[in-house]
């Protein structure tokens, strides 16, 4: 099992970028809820009576829950992946262990001064860290984030987003129809997704053949 956070300004969308291109390649996948945006919530469709504060949702080969589960419902992601949302608050997530973090921040101020206070205060030393960059209009604001929240050591790799429509439509989309797409992201936004895909796919099982694969998901016809 692979274990990826994401803390800080909202990633509902690449979340689930990553989640079904990994689900493509019939890797079984879990996303795991804790921040209260409620932006991944209104994707996955719930049906009636089903409470995924209480138990594991099941849509189009994404798996769904607003808490962290139990060793018993873990069992059946040994193979796959957990993608943990964290928003911007920070908690314990046993049994579940980290592989890495992504922090995932914009050039508003008080984002970057709101994620700079969860690294220093309640962030343990010893997670292995990741920084997603979105929104940006030129690679100053991409200087000026790094610089702002001031990272204590470099993190593993940096990735950046320009502000996009295609991706604004796209993750619009996935709201409102309930469904996700990858089809109109933007070449950055394939690119990150990509890159997540293959780490994550080398972590599980090393198969070269996968990695190329999780490539050619996002490319034609593999996604959608």
């Amino acid at each position: 099992m692979v274990c990826v956070g994401f803390l800080g300004t909202e990633a509902f969308d690449i979340i689930l970028y990553i989640g079904h291109t990994l689900a493509k390649l019939k890797y079984p996948v879990l996303i795991v809820d804790l921040s209260d945006s409620g932006a991944l919530k209104n994707v996955i469709y719930h049906g009636m009576d089903l409470d995924s504060m209480n138990e594991i949702v099941h849509y189009r080969n994404l798996n769904y829950i607003r808490k962290v589960p139990g060793c018993y419902e873990l069992n059946e992601y040994k193979d796959g992946a957990v993608l943990i949302s964290f928003g911007y608050s920070y908690r314990d997530i046993r049994p579940l262990k980290l592989d890495y973090m992504n922090i995932v921040v914009n050039p508003f101020t008080h984002v970057m001064n709101k994620v700079a206070g969860i690294m220093n205060d309640t962030l343990p030393n010893d997670i292995k860290l990741k920084l997603i960059v979105r929104d940006i209009l030129s690679p100053d604001d991409l200087e000026t984030v790094k610089n702002s929240i001031n990272m204590e050591s470099d993190p593993d790799s940096i990735s950046y987003l320009y502000l996009d429509f295609k991706d604004y439509e796209n993750a619009l989309r996935c709201q409102q129809l309930q469904t996700v797409n990858i089809r109109k992201v933007s070449k950055r936004m394939k690119k990150l997704v990509t890159g997540e895909v293959k780490y994550i796919v080398s972590k599980l099982n090393g198969n070269g053949n996968k990695v190329h694969m999780a490539s050619d998901a996002l490319e034609g016809e593999g996604v959608g």
